[in-house]
């Protein structure tokens, strides 16, 4: 008898198959790694505990945090406010930087705050802004998007601002007032601004809680159960040890080119050049531990300079217990092109960069893993917003649903990916 199956049992996957249980469906969830979470997952080593990246829960919807409560898991979350810094030629300046440039240099302060001054006397534009480049010198000036956000981005996405759209902005970044902005050049500026101006993280251990809580109420979970093929004519899903599961409905909560090209079925031509446009980059996390105390107060740190070969360091011990008395741990960030090579030795140049920032003693490293997410960032060129809903239409035609931050193909937090397992799990039930 066919039910519905989830392929990929990240945070979005296990919450819908957990929400199907509740109302008496039993749908696999089949995950290719040997445990649950996909990338919202932690790795331990002498001690030490690391999260592939950072993963903290920003709660802004009641729904979620009944969840959580429901999930008992709720009082295990201990709630920070966010410490975060960006480094703008050596110097730090609290994040976000568009109010808070008093601590950089006078003539990089005067740049950004003559240019804000500028583009907000220019009015709101008339019309859609043609690339993210274009947002940024339309809402924070020419200052702002040379030091920070055209170098930061690039680095991030690894293509030219001017090529990028601003489909992803949203909420993640705030436009402030002029106000605003004159007081964080000033030093005047209080209190903290943005999605994440708050967030929960398990006060012991690493994120992997949250996903092992979630798959605890999880009926059937197959880990080290990869996908090899996937038919939408006759809907089975062939697993690599050549075991054919059948089902009504297929949640896909993989990466989208993944879902592509594990079908059995030859596609459309216009489909298979949509999965072709997708681009993206994955992301090297170069995680330490290292003896002593950490060598900032904050919990993350942003790098826009061009000659770091990271974009963000985090210190995920000064905001969870995940290290040894005496130690704390580092995380540190690279995005490569997909499939990289030499992990390694980019992993070398990385703690070797941040050495000679003054942030880390390699004496002290007492324990390194390197740790690659593939894929990591979407990246929102002007072929995104025109292949995503040709390749999830035509899924979706055939009884797929696809949904997560790479399923959708989007840029969400761990909290809309919880959002997103609930409405999958209803688009899923609908099968009856």
């Amino acid at each position: 008898m066919s039910r519905p199956v989830i392929v990929g049992g990240g945070l979005t996957g296990l919450v819908a198959a957990e929400r199907l249980a509740v109302h008496g469906i039993t749908a696999p969830v089949l995950e290719r790694e040997a445990g649950p979470g996909g990338v919202c997952r932690s790795v331990e080593a002498d001690g030490f505990t690391f999260d592939l990246t950072g993963h903290l829960l920003h709660t802004r919807h009641d729904p979620v945090r009944d969840y959580l409560r429901t999930l008992g898991v709720w009082d295990r979350l201990r709630e920070h406010g966010r410490r975060a810094a960006v480094v703008i030629g050596g110097r730090f300046t609290p994040y976000p930087v568009q109010i808070n440039t008093h601590a950089l240099a006078p003539e990089v302060r005067r740049d950004c705050l003559l240019g804000f001054v500028r583009a907000w006397a220019a009015g709101e534009p008339s019309q859609e802004p043609g690339s993210f480049a274009e947002w940024v010198l339309e809402r924070f000036g020419e200052g702002l998007a040379r030091h920070f956000f055209f170098p930061y981005n690039a680095k991030l996405f690894r293509i030219a601002p001017e090529e990028l759209t601003a489909d992803w902005v949203g909420r993640y970044v705030p436009r402030p007032s002029l106000e605003e902005v004159v007081d964080g050049a000033l030093g005047l500026h209080r209190g903290r601004t943005g999605y994440n101006a708050t967030f929960r993280y398990p006060a012991r251990g690493g994120i992997r809680m949250l996903p092992d809580a979630v798959a605890a109420r999880v009926p059937e979970l197959r880990t080290g159960a990869g996908v090899r093929r996937i038919s939408l004519r006759e809907r089975w899903v062939e697993l690599e040890d050549g075991t054919r599961l059948p089902w009504s409905r297929l949640g896909a909560t993989c990466p989208l080119p993944v879902a592509l090209d594990l079908l059995a079925d030859r596609p459309p031509a216009e489909v298979a050049a949509a999965r072709w446009a997708l681009r993206w980059v994955s992301v090297l996390c170069v995680a330490l531990g290292v003896e002593g105390e950490a060598p900032r107060p904050e919990h993350w740190l942003y790098f826009p300079d061009p000659e770091l070969p990271f974009y963000r360091v985090g210190f995920p011990s000064n905001h969870g217990d995940v290290a040894p008395a005496g130690c704390h741990t580092v995380s540190i960030e690279v995005a490569l092109d997909p499939d990289p090579g030499g992990l390694e030795t980019v992993a070398d140049r990385a703690v070797a960069a941040l050495a000679r920032t003054g942030l880390l003693d390699p004496s002290r490293i007492v324990v390194r893993r390197t740790l690659l997410v593939d894929p990591a960032y979407v990246v929102f060129d002007r072929a995104w917003r025109d292949a995503v809903p040709v390749l999830r239409g035509f899924l979706e035609r055939h009884g797929v649903f696809t949904a997560g931050r790479w399923g959708a193909w989007n840029y969400s937090a761990m909290e809309d990916a919880i959002l997103d397992g609930f409405r999958l799990a209803e688009r899923l039930a609908e099968a009856g």
